[in-house]
């Protein structure tokens, strides 16, 4: 963390900058030495007061004058913010806010019904202006494989070396799918590096197992199997980790080859060679785990250096791919990559901006690795597709769950990036006709996509198309600054009309006109909540039924992989399948309420007799905003914890899933039927139940919180 002498040499340097001063010319002009203001502006030569007032008259600029206003502020209720933070002002009237509510509570005179309402006035400041003062954002970019979100990336951030036949190529290891093995996050540092987030042992040892039983039994080429998909490659271990450990193990496989006499050199696979001298797979995962090495594997991170030899990106895209691939002999398996680079992501100096290549959706889309970044208030979802596609089946897919799980920030945070190949645009045809450019292209295709997200109510969701062998990257760079000054925008109205309500409600503290407004306002919202703050006994919905649909969907080789882990697979996790099930319970439920409970509230709002309660109106709503998102997280967990709690310890009902595989078409329904025989009938529906419970008892605890506040005792 920078010192405080330090935080305002930097402040003097940015504003002398802004003012077009040079260092020798602001230190002529204060008659001091160009060393004195260099040791000032490093932070090294603390300033006394007077020196500071010098410093700032001589830049004579609004900001620098401003500047010694800003240091006498004190910060006792939300942290000082950094100098040069763009929210200052916003941040300081919130600071100022929450002391003269917090004094106002702490009076001994202050009525109950006043002080309920400082006192959430005061949680809501401290925490909106938390989220406001977090200048720390992300941009997940999300979509199938091979639809190019690492080239993207990359291209935006000119991450990018000599390649051949002129084109650049990507420092991201890229090609036609199932390329990274994990997650890759590309941010600031103060260099060139990578960072890497091992593999846990249990991790590692789960997928040398999965890669030992698959070379000890490997999948039968029968009919029926192959007409079920349960032939091909490995079950329950994706190319991208199989890749690593052959190369981690050296066991490689060797294509045939022609002798130049004809004869021809067959084809050897080392791992099956090696499989063929043990009996069972215990014993190969034993032999394998050890020319594994994992004990020298103990490297986190590297940096690149002038010992390298090497241009920093030529490096960088050299260790990656070793890395990436488990061709270094001193990392393990990764669980997450992070790309380091020593410039500001997205050139934009006042936020820390990290992007987001997840692993490219190569099956069913509902992960929760995926599905976790619609959650977060400080991410930008970038939802990636092909061209011809736009907006392809799984981008519809995420954006119907994250609606139907209750997700309320679609239209600040979500947007849609489509990817084209170079002609793909110039194909579209408009009323029959080819377009004539590929920006008449990109018109036509937005109308479909608008088209498309109509039925479900996000036709206005930014679009932006992106060809990242021929756009300029600053197209895609922009695009992605305006969605993280849009999350802002969105922060700051918050917290502005927080600031409002409490300012609002201090000027009528003592007003019997305001007080009478109030109480006419309470009594009608008042009478909602007594009308609906009953909770249907019975959903037509279940727990399981996300569950199902994702099996049912998934490959067969998925639905297995996740079988022979009791459920725990990233690509079908049984949990956060019954924990959107859950959630999409207590949404469908909660949902309506809440939007009947604000059309109610905006009724009042255009009524010209409560405009002296239009704080308190404002403030109910946004408690029962913030009571309908506790409900779903905890919907959420309930449906976790049926999977934690009650299914993995049911070795009878894995073991009975277990012996499905290898019967022959129709694996996926099986598993589905025991599923749901599991929840309908040994389970007796007592995961609904527990969820149906869990609404009644949050929705009651919101209707709670908003009459607490309506009350005027």
């Amino acid at each position: 963390m920078m010192n405080k002498h330090a935080a305002i040499g930097k402040r003097i340097a940015a504003l002398r900058d802004e003012a077009g001063l040079k260092q020798n010319e602001l230190a002529k002009k204060l008659t001091w030495s160009a060393a004195v203001l260099s040791r000032v502006e490093n932070g090294d030569r603390p300033l006394a007061p007077e020196e500071l007032q010098t410093v700032l008259d001589g830049i004579g600029t609004a900001d620098a004058l401003k500047l010694r206003e800003i240091l006498e502020r004190q910060w006792q209720m939300i942290p000082e913010p950094t100098l040069g933070d763009q929210d200052g002002d916003l941040l300081w009237e919130a600071e100022r806010m929450a002391q003269q509510v917090h004094a106002l509570a702490e009076r001994p005179d202050v009525k109950q019904f006043y002080e309920r309402r400082l006192l959430r006035y005061q949680e809501e400041l401290l925490a909106k202006a938390a989220s406001v003062g977090d200048k720390r954002y992300r941009a997940a970019f999300i979509g199938t494989i091979a639809v190019g979100k690492s080239t993207a990336i990359c291209r935006a951030e000119g991450l990018e070396i000599p390649g051949s036949k002129g084109m650049p190529k990507a420092v991201l290891e890229t090609g036609a799918g199932g390329i990274t093995i994990c997650e890759v996050h590309v941010r600031r540092g103060p260099g060139y590096g990578l960072i890497v987030e091992p593999c846990t042992e249990d991790e590692v040892r789960r997928h040398v197992a999965d890669f030992a039983n698959f070379l000890v039994n490997p999948p039968q080429a029968s009919r029926s199997a192959n007409e079920d998909g349960e032939g091909g490659s490995s079950p329950g271990i994706s190319r991208e980790v199989e890749r690593a450990l052959r190369n981690m193990t050296g066991l490689r496989r060797r294509r045939s080859e022609k002798r130049s006499d004809g004869t021809i050199i067959p084809s050897v696979d080392e791992a099956r060679e090696l499989a063929a001298r043990f009996t069972d797979a215990k014993s190969l995962s034993v032999e394998i785990l050890s020319r594994m090495e994992l004990h020298k594997r103990d490297r986190r991170d590297i940096w690149h250096d002038d010992t390298t030899g090497k241009p920093p990106l030529d490096w960088l895209q050299e260790i990656f791919e070793r890395v990436n691939n488990g061709r270094s002999e001193e990392f393990t398996l990764p669980r997450r990559i992070e790309l380091v680079v020593p410039v500001a992501i997205l050139g934009d100096e006042s936020v820390s901006v990290t992007l987001i290549d997840t692993q490219g959706i190569d099956d069913i889309a509902e992960r929760g690795d995926l599905e976790v970044h619609f959650d977060d208030t400080h991410t930008v979802v970038v939802l990636c597709t092909v061209f011809n596609e736009a907006p392809a089946t799984a981008v519809r897919q995420l954006l119907t769950r994250a609606q139907e799980g209750g997700v309320r920030t679609l239209d600040s945070h979500a947007a849609i990036l489509a990817l084209p190949r170079p002609s793909e645009a110039l194909a579209v045809k408009d009323n029959g006709f080819p377009v004539q450019s590929a920006e008449e292209g990109y018109e036509v295709k937005g109308e479909e996509v608008q088209l498309k997200l109509q039925p479900m109510g996000l036709d206005h969701l930014p679009v932006l198309f992106f060809n990242a062998t021929e756009d300029a990257p600053e197209q895609l760079r922009n695009f992605i600054r305006a969605r993280i000054k849009a999350v802002q925008e969105w922060q700051r109205n918050e917290l502005c009309e927080i600031i409002a309500g409490a300012k609002s409600m201090l000027e009528n503290y003592e007003k019997d006109q305001a007080r009478e407004a109030m109480a006419a306002a309470a009594r009608r919202l008042t009478i909602w909540l007594d009308h609906n703050e009953a909770i249907p006994a019975q959903t037509k919905r279940h727990v399981h039924d996300s569950l199902v649909a994702a099996v049912g969907a998934a490959h067969p080789r998925t639905v297995y992989a996740a079988i022979v882990r009791d459920g725990d697979w990233w690509n079908l996790n049984y949990a956060h399948q019954l924990s959107h099930g859950a959630r999409r319970i207590a949404a469908g439920i909660a949902e309506p309420k809440l939007q009947k409970f604000k059309e109610i509230a905006k009724n009042l709002l255009q009524d010209d007799q409560f405009s002296d309660a239009h704080d308190l109106i404002h403030q109910t709503v946004r408690s029962m905003e913030a009571g309908f998102d506790a409900l779903v997280r905890k919907a959420q967990l309930v449906g976790q914890s049926i999977h934690s709690d009650e299914m993995t310890a049911d070795a009878n009902f894995w073991k009975t899933c277990y012996s499905e595989w290898g019967r022959g078409s129709g694996y996926r329904d099986r598993i589905n039927h025991h599923n749901q025989s599991w929840f309908e009938e040994k389970n007796e529906s007592g995961a609904d139940a527990r969820v149906m419970q869990l609404v009644t008892d949050s929705w009651h605890e919101a209707v709670t919180t908003v009459r607490h506040l309506l009350a005027q005792d």
